[in-house]
C-alpha cells in the first residue's frame, strides 16, 4: 500500500510538471504569437502606406487642380457678371449725367465745380469755356462773375457745337474737360470705381 502511495505522489508530481510546462509553453507562445502579430501589424501598415501612397498623393494632386478649376469658374462667372452689369449701367450712366445738366441746380454744381478746380490749376490769364450752345446766358453771367471774384477776369465763353453737356475749360495748353464725353472718357476708372461702390452695397 505505501507503495502505491508512492507511485500516485510520483505521478501528481509528474502530472503537475507537464501541467506547468505546458502553461509555461502555451504562455511564451501565446506571446511570441501576439509580438509576431502586432509586427505584422506594423509591416502590413507600413507596406499599405507604401502602397497607397503614390495614390494618396494622385489624389491629392486631383483635389488641388479641382479646388484651383472651381475658383478659376467662380471667378470668371463672377467677372461675367460684374460685365453685364456695367455695360447694363454704362447708357444709364450717361443719360443721368445729361439730365443733371438739364436741370439749373445740376448745371450750377457741375460748372462751379470744374471752375474750382481750374481756378487752382490753371494761370489766372488766357481762358476760353467752351460750353453748349443752350447754355442759358445768366447762368454764363453768374460764372463769369465767379471767375472775376477768382482774379480770373478775361474768361472767354465759346459756344460748341459739339458739346451736349458741360463745359470744357481751355488756357494755352491746358484742358480741363468737364463736357460729358470728357466725363466718361476714361471708362475703365469710371467702371472701377462704379465696381468698388457696389462692393461696398453688398
Amino acid at each position: 500500500m505505501k507503495l502505491q502511495q508512492q507511485a500516485l505522489d510520483l505521478l501528481k508530481v509528474a502530472e503537475d510538471y507537464r501541467a506547468d510546462h505546458c502553461r509555461a509553453l502555451l504562455a511564451k507562445a501565446t506571446a511570441e504569437a501576439r509580438a509576431i502579430l502586432k509586427q505584422a501589424h506594423i509591416t502590413a501598415r507600413r507596406d499599405l502606406r507604401k502602397t497607397l501612397a503614390p495614390e494618396f498623393e494622385r489624389l491629392s494632386t486631383q483635389m488641388a487642380a479641382d479646388e484651383a478649376r472651381l475658383v478659376t469658374l467662380r471667378r470668371t462667372r463672377e467677372q461675367r457678371r460684374l460685365t453685364a452689369i456695367l455695360r447694363q449701367a454704362w447708357p444709364g450712366l450717361g443719360q443721368a449725367l445729361h439730365e443733371r445738366w438739364n436741370t439749373p441746380t445740376g448745371r450750377a454744381s457741375w460748372v462751379m465745380r470744374h471752375l474750382s478746380i481750374a481756378v487752382m490749376v490753371f494761370p489766372a490769364k488766357g481762358w476760353a469755356i467752351q460750353h453748349p450752345e443752350n447754355w442759358p446766358a445768366r447762368e454764363r453771367e453768374q460764372a463769369s462773375q465767379w471767375l472775376q471774384t477768382h482774379s480770373i477776369e478775361d474768361a472767354r465763353f465759346e459756344a460748341d457745337l459739339g458739346l451736349l453737356a458741360g463745359i470744357r475749360v481751355v488756357c494755352g495748353l491746358n484742358v480741363l474737360d468737364a463736357s460729358l464725353d470728357g466725363l466718361l472718357a476714361d471708362r475703365t476708372q469710371i467702371e472701377g470705381r462704379l465696381l468698388h461702390y457696389l462692393a461696398l452695397e453688398q
